[in-house]
């Protein structure tokens, strides 16, 4: 991994920033394939949110692209943008100066499977998400609630992770939004509690709208969930992975990949 920090070629940040020390701050994970940025301008615009979110400083977009330009990328990679309230004293209490903390790093592009693109295995997490709608939709760097549902299983032939929040709604994946399908209608879990709102979420809900697809974000309690035609999760690095089956205490429920979700990875992914 290369990283920049404020624009310089460096690998350490201050022990006393606040994104170390508390999680203030956002980020971005950013699919650069084809020689080009993918979803950028939704990226920006969310960035730009959740900063105003936060009463965070926010840095000029034409920064990011002068990092990006100066990492020299020849192949595709994931770029990671992550800006923090900077450095302060201790205690929570934060200062309104714009002095933030802007960081660029690149990683190589993800050796996915393709049979993920086919369909996956997926469980249901025991880790609840925490319920905080000031928060809800913004990629914060509180990320606790993921890594440890993440960690509650290590088999290759999981490939997600479903959180529900303590009502059991279904609400999204570790790393991904989730959809589904019932007949002909789209359906995916309302995030005004909590969750991160997806670039490649708002894409397929954009592009659902466009075809004339009726499109519920609504609260899926987990029994809905379980009788649903079929179920794909997004995010932006791996755009559109249908889901064949849920495992549960030794207990398989499997579902289509309908057409719905067939044409969806053909026009976005």
């Amino acid at each position: 991994m290369k990283t920049l920090i404020n624009g310089v070629v460096d690998s350490c940040i201050d022990v006393c920033d606040r994104g170390f020390q508390y999680g203030d701050g956002l980020f971005e994970t950013i699919a650069y394939k084809n020689s080009q940025l993918q979803l950028w301008d939704a990226h920006m615009q969310r960035l730009r949110h959740g900063c105003d979110r936060l009463s965070l400083g926010v840095v000029d977009e034409a920064l990011w692209l002068d990092d990006i330009k100066q990492l020299q990328l020849k192949e595709d990679a994931v770029i990671k943008l992550i800006i923090s309230r900077g450095v302060s004293g201790r205690g929570y209490t934060y200062n309104t100066s714009n002095n933030v903390t802007r960081v660029t790093a690149v990683s190589l592009w993800p050796n996915y499977t393709r049979d993920n693109f086919q369909g996956i295995a997926t469980i249901f997490c025991k880790t609840p998400i925490s319920i905080n709608p000031v928060l809800a939709g913004i990629k914060h760097l509180n990320r606790l609630d993921n890594v440890l549902a993440r960690n509650e299983w290590h088999s290759a032939d999981i490939a997600e992770g479903f959180m529900l929040d303590h009502n059991q709604h279904v609400i999204e994946g570790t790393m991904s939004n989730v959809f589904c399908v019932l007949g002909e209608e789209l359906y995916t879990p309302s995030l005004q509690q909590c969750g991160v709102a997806g670039v490649m979420r708002q894409r397929v809900l954009e592009y659902a709208k466009v075809q004339g697809v009726s499109v519920n974000i609504i609260e899926i309690s987990k029994l809905n969930f379980l009788q649903m035609d079929s179920i794909f999760i997004t995010n932006s690095l791996i755009g559109i992975w249908p889901v064949k089956k849920i495992i549960e205490d030794g207990v398989v429920t499997e579902f289509s990949v309908g057409s719905l979700v067939i044409e969806l990875q053909r026009v976005l992914n």
